[in-house]
């Protein structure tokens, strides 16, 4: 099947990164086990600052000598619209066009002032230079709040990335990923489950608008059982080496 000649856009999850060593949120071992309903919210941001961004802060250390796989580097030669579910940066890493990159959830290398209304205002994190014999401290001063521990939302940063009890904003770009599914004639939803707002949206969007849609997962969700939607139980780099690199 020849893919590349449609408007095509694809939403990439954490099955994707897997192959590139990153730890998935479900699963043994996942990141789900480590609760991040209650850990990744602004609200443990304000209340306890210290173990919300040592929380973030082994998310980036587990991030931080991850590489791209095959799949990453097929999406980016081919210049593909992405809406990546991921904050784990590997598409960047992979050179993907920011054109054509919307990493929908944030990035855990940027961070923003709380009150921040721009995209311009992101700013490198620099996760690097924390301290980890004396972490909070170190952690504290990186993110501009005093050692009380007080989170000042005029003056304080904060991880760029969506929290659970957050909506989506401009910051997102939300609005354009929405665009992007609009526009497009295929689209394609590789290491995703059907269990986070803004893919049950574009999921909604694609059947109601008759995409062709196509469900890329080694053990795709069962929510994805449906007569319009085509799977393919294969790995992301499978699945791109397949219908993509030779196209």
């Amino acid at each position: 099947m020849n893919f590349l000649n449609d408007k095509l856009v694809i939403v990439t999850g954490a099955g994707i990164s897997v192959e590139s060593g990153i730890q998935p949120f479900r699963g043994n071992n996942g990141i789900w086990e480590e609760n991040p309903m209650e850990m990744a919210t602004y609200r443990k941001f304000i209340t306890e600052p210290g173990k919300f961004l040592s929380w973030y802060y082994k998310r980036f250390i587990s991030c931080l000598q991850a590489q791209p796989n095959e799949a990453h580097h097929i999406l980016s030669s081919l210049n593909i619209k992405v809406i990546t579910q991921n904050i784990d940066g590997l598409h960047r890493k992979a050179n993907h066009n920011p054109n054509q990159l919307i990493e929908i959830h944030g990035c855990i290398t940027e961070k923003r002032k709380i009150n921040a209304s721009m995209r311009a205002e992101l700013i490198t994190a620099e996760w690097n230079k924390v301290d980890e014999a004396d972490m909070i401290k170190s952690l504290f001063y990186l993110f501009k709040i005093p050692q009380s521990g007080f989170v000042d939302e005029q003056s304080s940063y904060r991880p760029h990335v969506l929290l659970f009890d957050e909506f989506y904003t401009d910051l997102y770009l939300v609005e354009d990923a929405l665009r992007w599914v609009l526009e497009s004639d295929t689209i394609i939803f590789m290491g995703t489950s059907n269990s986070v707002g803004i893919t049950a949206g574009i999921l909604e969007i694609g059947l109601k608008k008759n995409k062709r849609i196509l469900v890329v997962d080694p053990s795709p969700d069962r929510s994805f059982s449906h007569p319009n939607i085509h799977i393919y139980q294969e790995s992301s780099s499978s699945f791109c080496r397949k219908y993509f690199k030779n196209e």
